[in-house]
């Protein structure tokens, strides 16, 4: 089976083997299915060539993913391109299957689609249930994508409840496929590394850690401030925050204005199966999202017992038990936070417990990556007519 691919994203969105693994690990397991993969993307940080048997092309657009007025103005020339790109691959190796990975590139998905007579799936990342004016105008390409008719649904469930977005456009149910996320459950009895505890707390300080993407929906500038108002109650903690992206500048610069800058360590994003060591030297994992907290950081500080503490945004309360497998604050209540962290910090059994929780909470209610990854192959190759690689 032949399997297009139209997306602004990169396969990994902070480099090789580092950030979002959700985009790669399904389309590599295409791949190991025995499918023949191509993926074209305008993402500035990914490169062509071959990523162990993905076929990686580039659609070079102007003046994409900066501002929303700007990528509507510049529309027409971005679907031109991923149009030309994609025709030479579907002349060459008629695609069974047309996948849009992104809002902004579900119409040429669905142009060549026709064209070509290949199924058709939108592939969506996470989307907001939040309407208004200015995400009508924001979000011009989330309705576009919804318009256009797809084969089916791959939505996932990270807590911004995308399935009830998709209704509200009138999709049917029966082609929805809410996803969750998997999980390496692997992590839960790997060895943690003594030496990198010592690296970042010398003196036995406790570690707070954030693990994301730095983006401003991210939210980790209430992390830094929340961390500030907590070593005044107890200087001997120290945060490390690990990600990349376009507020980093910033937020180095709000720790030095906040003078906690010998507190804080940011060390950059790191490969996804380094990860794992700093979630098992954290005493507390903080997620601060906008939207939800239902995302792959929270699941692998949980697979490796570390108390989490989350914002109750979007659907984080169907993981996240108050109390129970990790703390969740209300909107309402963040003033109280850093006592509230410091609390967890000093009592080592409540810290445990809940850590423990969570642990069992992922072992047992969550997918493996190899359990979503098959899941998704399965609907696809069915939907092809159950073709199947060689």
């Amino acid at each position: 089976m032949n399997i297009l691919n139209l997306s602004s994203l990169s396969l990994w969105d902070l480099g090789k083997g580092k950030g979002r693994v959700s985009t790669y690990l399904p389309i590599k397991g295409f791949v190991d299915r025995g499918h023949n993969v191509f993926y074209i993307t305008n993402s500035v940080s990914q490169q062509a060539g071959d990523f162990e048997g993905i076929t990686v092309l580039k659609a070079k657009t102007v003046l994409t993913n900066r501002r929303p007025f700007l990528d509507i103005m510049v529309y027409p020339f971005t679907v031109l391109c991923f149009l030309y790109v994609g025709m030479k691959i579907c002349r060459k190796h008629k695609p069974d299957v047309i996948y849009a990975h992104t809002s902004h590139t579900s119409l040429p998905a669905f142009i060549l689609s026709k064209i070509f007579g290949a199924k058709y799936v939108l592939r969506l990342y996470g989307v907001s249930y939040v309407k208004s004016i200015r995400l009508k105008v924001s979000y011009i390409f989330l309705y576009l994508a919804f318009a256009l008719k797809s084969d089916m649904y791959i939505l996932t469930n990270d807590g911004t409840e995308a399935d009830k977005v998709a209704l509200s456009f009138g999709v049917p149910q029966e082609k929805i496929y809410f996803l969750k996320n998997g999980i390496d459950k692997g992590w839960s009895t790997r060895m943690i590394n003594p030496d990198l505890r010592k690296q970042f707390a010398p003196n036995g300080e406790k570690i707070l850690l954030s693990v994301s993407r730095l983006a401003n929906w991210k939210q980790v500038d209430w992390i830094i401030d929340i961390f500030a108002k907590l070593i005044k109650i107890d200087a001997n903690v120290r945060l490390i925050i690990t990600g990349d992206g376009p507020e980093r500048k910033y937020l180095e610069q709000l720790s030095i204005d906040l003078n906690i800058d010998d507190y804080v360590s940011f060390v950059g994003s790191q490969l996804q199966a380094d990860i794992f060591n700093y979630m098992n030297i954290a005493d507390v994992f903080i997620s601060m999202n906008a939207l939800s907290s239902l995302s792959n950081p929270v699941f692998e500080a949980m697979i490796c017992g570390t108390a989490v503490v989350a914002l109750n945004r979007g659907t984080t309360s169907e993981l996240i038990k108050n109390g129970e497998n990790g703390i969740l604050i209300e909107d309402d209540r963040l003033g109280e936070l850093p006592q509230i962290i410091n609390n967890l910090l000093e009592n080592n059994e409540e810290r445990k417990r809940i850590a423990k929780n969570g642990q069992r909470t992922i072992l047992e209610q969550w997918p493996s990556w190899e359990e979503r990854v098959r899941d998704e192959v399965d609907l696809v190759e069915k939907l092809a007519g159950n073709k199947v690689g060689v």
